[in-house]
């Protein structure tokens, strides 16, 4: 490819800027001080602005980048890899990143960072036996959203493989504020205005207050209950949305046998819009009732309905190189015999790192 051709390919692979990417890239290296010299990191390799993990990894000087890669609604493997490559060049990396379909038991035996991202999971048992006693599992998240069926906790401790959380609200970096601009671009596209909007934000966790506070500081006018048996009649029947951000609860929210049956909403409220954020909603019966909701995605619980890459690359950068800090952090511990907490005191970054309890 020439480049012209290496532009209009990224383009159409979800990435409008590459050298973007790339300032952005370095600005996190240097915020964080990141410095991957001496670890192999096991990651994915995936399409869009995902495509940076393994990036980040091999220019923050890692030993070996190992990046499992497959075909996926959004891309075929083989443009994945055709998309690191051309991505390597932009960012000048000169050990090529290795790229996989297999989950090769080799790799997994070798890599001292695992990080917890899709193509990689699920780190169930079979896989956790195999890493090194060294290997440290960082989430590219905070530790209160740990998922059960991404990775086998109990067969971590039983085998001394320690994984840790990231603070999104480290000073600097702000991640979980994204939220709020995620919600209102939802609300746009469902053809909510949002300034002068009536909407019912149903969250019992950080999510709901850091939309809440979003939207209303955009004007509209915005109300957090903790779940949809606490919202008053009133208040549903006047609203323009019913926005689902509950991501600590597993059971289904809207629908059939759920906390509210789709049949009360349709007559309380029957011009409301749901836009489930991150929560469980039978979106077919609620279309059955004639019941607007949008994304039309099917999302079960704990699991948002579109991710920060929505919004452009930085989330994405800053996040999953925080989660890369906190996995240098922990494997250095487990390398030198100091303690995280130690490590990341004197390196400046005391509060990243987040155990899980």
């Amino acid at each position: 490819m020439n480049h012209l051709e290496k532009f209009e390919f990224l383009r159409s692979m979800g990435i409008t800027n590459p050298m973007r990417y790339l300032i952005l890239v370095r600005k996190m290296i240097h915020f964080w001080k990141l410095d991957l010299t001496g670890f192999v990191v096991l990651t994915e390799a995936a399409s869009g602005p995902y495509v940076v993990t393994p990036l980040i990894a091999a220019l923050a000087g890692a030993k070996e980048v190992l990046a499992i890669t497959k075909t996926s609604p959004y891309a075929s493997a083989a443009e994945v890899v055709n998309q690191i490559k051309v991505m390597e060049e932009f960012f000048c990396i000169k050990k090529p990143i290795n790229i996989s379909e297999i989950r090769d038991n080799a790799w997994f035996n070798s890599a001292d960072i695992i990080t917890n991202l899709g193509f990689v999971r699920p780190l169930d048992k079979v896989v956790i036996q195999m890493l090194k006693k060294t290997a440290v599992i960082p989430l590219m998240f905070e530790a209160w959203e740990f998922r059960s069926e991404d990775i086998d906790l109990a067969a971590c401790q039983s085998n001394g493989i320690e994984v840790f959380g990231t603070n999104e609200n480290y000073p600097g970096m702000e991640i979980f504020p994204y939220s709020g601009w995620l919600a209102m671009k939802l609300l746009f596209e469902a053809q909510i205005e949002v300034f002068k909007s009536q909407v019912i934000v149903i969250s019992s966790d950080s999510f709901g207050t850091t939309i809440v506070n979003r939207l209303n500081a955009s004007g509209a006018e915005a109300r957090l209950y903790p779940s949809i048996q606490t919202v008053p009649s009133e208040d549903l029947s006047q609203a323009d949305v019913l926005l689902i951000a509950d991501y600590r609860s597993r059971n289904l929210i809207l629908g059939p046998n759920g906390q509210m049956e789709t049949s009360a909403l349709a007559k309380l409220s029957p011009g409301i819009t749901v836009v489930p954020f991150i929560g469980w909603v039978d979106e077919k019966d609620l279309h059955a009732h004639g019941i607007t909701v949008y994304p039309k995605t099917r999302i079960g619980p704990n699991k948002m309905s579109m991710t920060l890459a929505e919004l452009g690359p930085r989330p994405i950068i800053e996040l999953n190189s925080a989660g890369l800090k906190v996995g240098e952090i922990t494997a250095r511990s487990k390398k030198t015999g100091q303690s995280w907490q130690t490590i990341e005191r004197e390196q400046g970054f005391a509060g990243l790192v987040q155990e899980l309890r």
